[in-house]
């Protein structure tokens, strides 16, 4: 019998309350679930400033916190390298089947539930009919939950000294950084690498 296995892609820079309340309905509906860090190859940009091994370090600390730790038994954490550009539609069916196949490589799987808070003709696009098959969508809308909550409003707060907004939408885990996390998003601000796309 197939196990049931929820697949959560997110960049979390940084980790809201947002993704933790998608990770928890993940939690609630399958046996496993696996979490996507992405980006992993584009720190140091500006929609990715922060590094992948600090955002898993507060992903840790604030499932620990929120679920306590037999939560481990059922979460694989793994880094996943951004593809291509997002703003680069013609690349869709080929991150779709990069994104798919990392994931059947960790879920030891075919099929799966991805959980996603975007547009739904979004990740629609990223898969061709065959693998559509094998993935149930569960989507939300990201404007209907946690007052819209993002991960660009909240870099917005760093840049701005908004700690009401940063407390109000990030677990401890990002606010107790506070301080480590604004230098991150500022230095970056003014010193930004570029975006890129993965070479041939």
């Amino acid at each position: 019998m197939k196990t049931k296995i929820g697949v959560f892609l997110s960049r979390m820079q940084p980790l809201h309350l947002g993704h933790l309340g998608i990770i928890e309905k993940a939690l609630e509906e399958n046996e496993k679930v696996i979490i996507l860090i992405g980006s992993k190859n584009k720190e140091g940009t500006i929609r990715n400033p922060i590094k992948y091994d600090l955002r898993r370090k507060i992903l840790e600390e604030a499932l620990e916190e929120r679920f306590g730790k037999n939560y481990i038994e059922r979460i694989i954490v793994s880094a996943l390298p951004d593809w291509s550009m997002e703003t680069d539609i013609d690349s869709n069916i080929e991150w779709g089947n990069y994104l798919y196949y990392n994931i059947v490589s960790l879920a030891e799987q075919k099929t799966i539930t991805i959980y996603f808070s975007d547009s739904q003709e979004i990740i629609y696009k990223w898969f061709d009919q065959t693998i559509k098959r094998r993935i149930n969508f569960r989507i939300f809308e990201r404007e209907k939950m946690f007052d819209a909550i993002s991960s660009t409003k909240i870099r917005e707060a760093f840049l701005k000294n908004n700690i009401e907004y940063i407390n109000k939408s990030c677990p401890k885990a990002v606010v107790k950084r506070y301080k480590e996390i604004k230098e991150i998003i500022e230095k970056v601000q003014n010193e930004p690498k570029q975006d890129f796309v993965m070479e041939e």
